[in-house]
């Protein structure tokens, strides 16, 4: 072998032993994972610790809020503060903005209850330069969250200034604001939309395709089941039959209430059946000449379908499904005085609707009338 085979052999092997060293930034986040594990643990100091280090690496607004909430489940309301009052300056989207208000609230009302002084440092002013790290980015600093100085836990960048001794201290919270586990579909309440059509066999005279669209909300009744409500505004057109020239097409809208149990696999996937029952009013278009539409006419509608959803997002909070189902419905109960009898629009016979369908939800982990829930970013 020559000399310059040689040679290139051993370039060649240097090079490929050349291994790209983390950023700061990789480290920051880096470092912001193993917080957010290590607070879903319950190791409340040591995400701390986490969160300080990546701040003090690149100073960006959601880590300086998983601070905040990490300093806030240790009882130290004032560092947590400190740490607060950095997100707004760090440029944080509208919604961290909206999340940090919240939990800075909550930060005052628990030191209250508490009895917990937090004016010391200027009304929870904090630690102005806890939002300004020094050479943050510089790798000549590799040592940025000064650990060599665990007494100045607000200022990783200046160790000559901590902050006063025991300033707004108090005890952990008893109830923690953060979501405590990774995702498992767990949420209070949501908001969807289904679209759907299908097949009909419903009174006399009508048509035999159906479609509509659904207007959905959720509440999580027992979390630990994953059993919860479901109440729903349904609207159903069913097609004008093609064998009687008095036919007309059939509108139906469901107002109603249905009770769901989720099963999850591992993973993202659920399948969920429910069940559920409507008042189905409903208007045979006898009036399509004049586009005027009275749903006067009124029966009991059943509910019965199978969702095969997943969720995506950092919570599950976003679940798209398919899903199958069918609508019975018993003859009308109820007719209008002043027009046609239910036999004579065809109504006095029920029927059923079969369909199949997609549909968007979006999921919301804040109870209705209660204190926002915190999701670590």
């Amino acid at each position: 072998m020559s000399r310059l085979t040689i040679g290139l052999v051993l370039v060649s092997l240097g090079l490929g032993g050349v291994v790209r060293a983390e950023t700061q930034a990789e480290i920051a986040n880096r470092e912001n994972e193993e917080g957010k594990e290590l607070m879903f643990s319950g190791k409340y100091p040591d995400a701390s610790a986490k969160f300080r280090d990546a701040v003090a690496r690149v100073p960006e607004a959601k880590y300086f809020f998983n601070l905040c909430t990490s300093l806030y489940q240790e009882g130290k309301f004032g560092e947590a503060l400190t740490a607060c009052n950095s997100v707004d300056k760090n440029n944080p989207t509208d919604e961290l903005k909206a999340k940090n208000v919240k939990l800075v609230d909550k930060i005052r009302d628990e030191a209250k209850a508490q009895g917990v002084d937090l004016q010391p440092t200027g009304g929870g002013g904090g630690d102005p330069n806890l939002g300004n790290p020094v050479n943050p980015g510089d790798p000549n600093n590799p040592n940025p969250g000064n650990p060599e100085n665990p007494g100045n836990p607000g200022n990783p960048g200046n160790p000559g200034q901590p902050p006063p001794p025991g300033y707004g201290v108090g005890r952990a919270p008893s109830v923690g604001l953060f979501q405590a586990r990774p995702p498992n579909h767990e949420y209070t309440w949501s908001l969807g939309i289904d679209l759907f059509g299908g097949g009909a066999n419903i009174g006399n005279g009508y048509g035999s395709v159906s479609g509509g669209f659904r207007v959905k909300g959720d509440y999580m009744t027992l979390p630990a089941y994953k059993v919860g409500l479901q109440g729903y505004l349904q609207v159903t057109n069913v097609s004008a039959g093609s064998n009687d020239p008095m036919a007309y097409a059939l509108d139906i809208i469901d107002v109603g209430v249905a009770a769901y149990k989720h099963f999850c696999f591992r993973g993202r996937l659920c399948l969920t059946p429910l069940v559920g029952v409507s008042i189905a009013l409903m208007d045979p278009n006898q009036d399509q000449g004049t586009g005027d539409q009275t749903f006067n006419y009124a029966a009991i509608g059943i509910r019965a379908e199978a969702d095969l959803s997943y969720a995506f997002g950092r919570r599950y909070q976003y679940v798209l499904a398919a899903m199958v189902g069918v609508d019975g419905y018993t003859p009308v109960i109820s007719s209008p005085e002043d027009g046609p009898s239910a036999s004579m629009v065809g109504l006095d016979r029920g029927g059923g609707i079969g369909y199949a369908g997609v549909g968007f939800t979006m999921r919301f982990n804040t109870p209705l009338g209660q204190a926002a829930f915190v999701t670590l970013e």
